[in-house]
């Protein structure tokens, strides 16, 4: 939804104004405002920008000892190889290292202390039943696997990792020393030169992470800061190596530690610094059964054996969807839909931000501007209309304010009854931190009375808000205050946030793309002017005091002590001061399992809880049905249960680019369902910003238009050019969901991916590594957006061409002509996103209509374009779109050789829709008959109509041949010549 961090700075100078709003009945309620004096802190200086910082390679390291193999590896002693060094913690002087071949590809080195204090004891081992823990498959060993490890002790403990097949070196710690202590854990690797690392997701950055480069995790609510760390947290790398003489190789490494961290790319090593926890690395092969390697096989190696395959979504969520903070009542709601319907813009889900609340809350509905029954109603229009909705839902919970009896809030009276919130330590009582609606708690995960207590609440708004989604917001998780603010003070609840909300006096956002003083001079000068009246007006009666920290610098480790909210080691965390507990439940918050875990262990496991959790409350909802929720905390197997957007990300051209990088490592990271906020969340978007990104945005799997108050509307049909840009793009869309959903089907049963890297596609082109400003939908579509403003072109490469590969234009289906990497300009109007066909692709197609259901119903049409050689593969997953285990099912798949088009399938689902018609493309001359079998049926040819023109071959009436649906049946089809 937002951020903190967007808002801040429109109240740094700010009068602060008491906010006034409506209760239920009509009364008018005063929220007190927040001390801003709660949210300072001690400023800290990250290590990795202190030169006074001690060096952790000073350390003594371990010495390996008491060496046993196993029957998948071996296990040894490690001990600490001299004095302490309390380089940023207590050093751990006993350490147990334990190799496992756990699969032919995959091998684990875990380092982890031998004798553990029993407060601690789950919690230097991240454990099992929390995320995932990838196990021996009972049958690989040092023999039989892919990798291999030596180690030595001279000087210290070090260890690498080969590839057994070449000797290839892909990791080794050989030259460093390994430091283990209670809150600094470092590991350093050697790297080969001009390495190509990708991933460790997630981040707003080039797709190819570069070797000057700082990855910190640590999950935060501070919108897309480019560099820094965001919402989610994958510690998994993927690196290519290219070889002169030979085909490239690949290979991954996960670090399976939920703890906040570092991973320093510097010029010839990586080194990864966590603030505890344990060493888990697995490292993967890459390799497939041939022998070869590729980042493809790396990345479903990652999700297949390490952290779980994606859930399968519902048919409908990939269609077009539409939100925004600022619907304010349902007459603009259906304001939107109608609009919408008007312009003749496919619409498949409306999604509420928290306007449907009241008073900011959770699972309320504000009886003046949505009132019940009549909102409910509204929603099941939509029903009616084969569309849906999603509301959100925030991480936080409001706390009743004890002295005022009217001010009872369910949610949180059912939660404190069983006391199934995070606490203070200081005080015992639950963590009373801040958001939205005022003083708020957040749910324990870690004890199971949080589940029922969270489905409980699901059902039961359910059923007076009839939804079919849930979008979960702030799971980083954010709170506005530092410490446990509320302590004492829960008798002036509801308080408004510390700072101004969009929508305040004086909050509009006047900021407009790149290139709109160009293409709109005259608003252009009246937001410039404007901008500087409110400003003006803004710094002429400061309420507000400048926030101030104070300076504490980097903490000194304690013997005995491990210092939870300012650790000695420092990351590089982007909020202000770089402290942990600044916009985010402190540190040493508390849980309720046995060993009182604190928010130092659990920070970045938050929004991977609250997902896991909503899934199952929706499972309860919907027995049977897949859920689909959309969260913006992750971390690594967060794709098994949630989808993802990119977070507050800008109405720029920047922010635009920078989506395509993180979308891809989101598809690395299994979590394919994922798309940025189409047009921009923050600031104005402008019509040519608008018009391109919607394009993009159409090949995202999640594809949702979304922006925040104090904005201009962005609805995709406010501009005429817009909306011919997105009826053009939703289109193609629409036409290839078929193609989309097959794809989802093989990520969620194989961890392949649904958007592509070219380098992942051509994994022997090196010119490929760092390029991103185009992308693939699978492996037969490539997309090039244009990305920048006042263009009527784009440039962009067609890999392959010269060698084997044929690429087509979508709309005309004509052949590229292109050069061996040549860098092609291409005409792109402002209402046109250029799209190629792969040569060697087949595609089943329908008809795009305003709903999926409605696309869905339409009949079926091939699309065959040939490669090099006159062939081409293809296939198609059919289920009912929605059940969590299907009845039925079928797989289709195509083939196209010898001038013969044929297809056959697998299973019991029953497609009824009709085969309408056949396109060839790529065809060198026109066959003077054709001759068509459908199952045992020889079909009377002369009743096809067909139509041939500049290589393409166009087959139509073919319905009546397969009027009980297209793939009940095998086909052949065969052209002569």
């Amino acid at each position: 939804m937002r951020s903190s961090a967007h808002l801040t700075g429109l109240c740094v100078l700010a009068r602060f104004v008491i906010a006034q709003t409506v209760t239920p009945t009509g009364t008018e309620r005063v929220i007190p405002t927040l001390s801003p004096q709660v949210n300072a802190l001690p400023s800290l200086t990250p290590t990795i920008y202190d030169d006074t910082a001690p060096n952790a390679q000073d350390c003594p390291g371990y010495q390996a000892s008491n060496v046993a193999d196993t029957d998948r590896g071996f296990m040894a002693d490690l001990t600490i190889a001299g004095e302490h060094c309390q380089a940023f913690g207590n050093d751990i002087d006993n350490l147990i290292l334990e190799v496992q071949y756990q699969s032919k590809e995959r091998l684990n080195v875990r380092i982890y202390p031998k004798y553990i204090a029993p407060a601690n004891s789950s919690w230097f081992i991240l454990p099992a039943h929390i995320v995932d823990q990838p196990e021996w498959d009972g049958k690989t060993n040092a023999n039989n696997s892919d990798l291999a490890l030596e180690w030595s002790n001279n000087p210290t403990f070090q260890f690498r990792v080969k590839r057994k097949s070449t000797d290839e070196e892909l990791f080794s710690t050989y030259g460093h020393v390994i430091v283990y202590e209670d809150q600094f854990l470092e590991l350093v690797t050697n790297m080969v030169s001009d390495y190509n690392l990708y991933g460790l997701a997630e981040n707003i950055h080039d797709f190819r992470l570069g070797n000057d480069y700082t990855q910190t995790f640590y999950a935060v609510d501070a919108g897309n800061t480019v560099d820094g760390n965001v919402y989610g947290v994958f510690p998994f790398y993927q690196e290519t190596r290219y070889h002169d003489d030979s085909a490239s190789t690949s290979h991954g490494v996960y670090g399976r530690n939920a703890h906040g961290q570092e991973w320093l790319l510097r010029d010839s090593t990586v080194t990864y610094r966590t603030l505890g926890g344990s060493f888990d690395f697995y490292f993967l092969s890459g390799q497939k059964d041939d022998g070869s390697s590729s980042a493809l096989a790396t990345i479903s190696q990652f999700q297949k054996g390490c952290i779980g395959l994606p859930a399968m979504q519902m048919y409908w969520t990939f269609g077009f969807h539409q939100a925004r903070w600022g619907y304010e009542n349902i007459s603009v709601n259906q304001a939107v839909v109608e609009g919408y319907r008007q312009a003749n813009i496919p619409l498949e889900c409306f999604w509420n931000d928290l306007d449907i609340y009241d008073l900011y809350r959770d699972y309320t509905n504000n009886q003046v501007t949505f009132p019940l029954p009549e909102f409910a109603e509204w929603i099941e229009s939509l029903h009616a209309n084969e569309q849906y909705y999603v509301p959100i839902i925030d991480s936080n919970i409001y706390v009743s304010n004890p002295t005022n009896e009217s001010d009872y809030y369910a949610p949180y009276e059912n939660g404190a009854l069983l006391e199934t919130y995070i606490r203070d330590p200081a005080t015992g009582d639950f963590y009373y931190g801040d958001n939205w609606p005022g003083f708020s708690v957040w749910g324990d995960w870690l004890i199971p009375s949080t589940q029922g207590w969270w489905t409980n609440e699901i059902v039961t708004w359910h059923q007076k808000t009839p939804f079919d989604g849930i979008w979960i917001d702030l799971s980083e998780a954010s709170s506005f205050c530092a410490g446990s603010c509320g302590n004492g003070r829960l008798d002036e609840n509801p308080v408004h946030p510390p700072f101004l909300l969009p929508g305040d006096p004086l909050t509009f956002d006047y900021n407009y793309p790149e290139g709109f003083n160009i293409t709109n001079a005259t608003e252009a000068s009246s937001a410039a002017s404007a901008s500087a009246s409110q400003s003006s007006a803004l710094s002429a009666s400061p309420i507000l005091p400048v926030p101030t920290t104070t300076t504490q610098g980097r903490t000194e480790p304690t013997p005995g002590v491990r210092n939870l909210d300012f650790p000695p080691y420092v990351i590089n965390n982007v909020q202000a001061g770089h402290a942990l507990g600044k916009s985010s439940i402190a540190p040493n918050a508390t849980h309720n399992d046995p060993y009182n875990t604190t928010e130092y262990e659990m920070h970045n496991l938050f929004g991977f809880q609250i997902s896991n959790a909503t899934y199952h409350s929706l499972l309860e909802l919907f027995p049977g049905r897949r859920p689909f929720t959309v969260g913006r905390s992750v971390f690594a197997g967060s794709g098994k249960t949630t989808a993802h957007w990119g977070g507050d990300n800008t109405s720029t051209w920047g922010s635009m680019f920078l989506s395509i990088s993180q979308a891809l490592t989101m598809m690395m990271s299994g979590i394919p369902m994922f798309g940025p906020d189409v047009c921009g969340f923050a600031r104005n978007t402008d019509f040519q910003l608008c018009s391109r990104w919607m394009e993009m945005g159409a090949f995202f799997p999640f594809y949702r238009n979304h922006n925040v108050k104090a904005t201009i509307g962005q609805e995709a049909y406010r501009w005429s050019s817009v909306a011919e840009a997105s009826r053009r793009a939703m289109a193609v869309r629409y036409s290839l969901l078929t193609y989309m959903y097959t794809l989802f089907y093989h990520a969620h049963t194989n961890g392949e991916t649904v958007m592509r890297a070219l380098a992942w596609e051509f994994p022997d082109d090196a010119s490929l590594r760092g390029t991103f400003s185009q992308f693939m939908l699978g492996p037969s579509i490539l997309v090039t957006p244009v990305l920048q403003p006042n263009v009527d072109y784009v440039n962009g490469v067609f890999p392959g061409i010269g060698q084997s590969e044929r690429w087509y234009d979508w709309y005309s289906l004509q052949e590229v002509d292109a050069q061996p990497g040549e860098n092609v300009t291409l005409s792109a109007p402002l209402e046109h996103i250029n799209v190629h066909i792969r040569g060697g692709s087949i595609f089943a197609l329908q008809q795009p209509k305003l709903t999926t259901g409605t696309t869905r119903r339409t009949p079926y049409s091939l699309l065959v374009a040939l490669d090099i050689d006159g062939q081409a593969s293809g296939d198609l997953y059919l289920d009912d779109g929605e059940s969590l285990v299907p009845n039925a099912t079928r797989l289709v798949k195509f083939t196209y050789a010898n001038n013969s088009l044929s297809f056959a399938s697998q299973g019991s689902y029953h497609a009824s829709q009709p085969l309408a018609n056949i396109t060839i493309a790529g065809l060198t001359e026109e066959p003077h008959s054709i001759s068509l079998r459908y199952g045992s049926r020889e079909c009377n040819s002369n009743q096809i109509i067909t139509g041939y023109s500049a290589g393409v071959l166009r087959l139509a009436n073919t319905a009546q041949f397969t009027p009980d649906g297209a793939f009940q049946e095998d086909l052949k089809l065969e052209l002569k010549y």
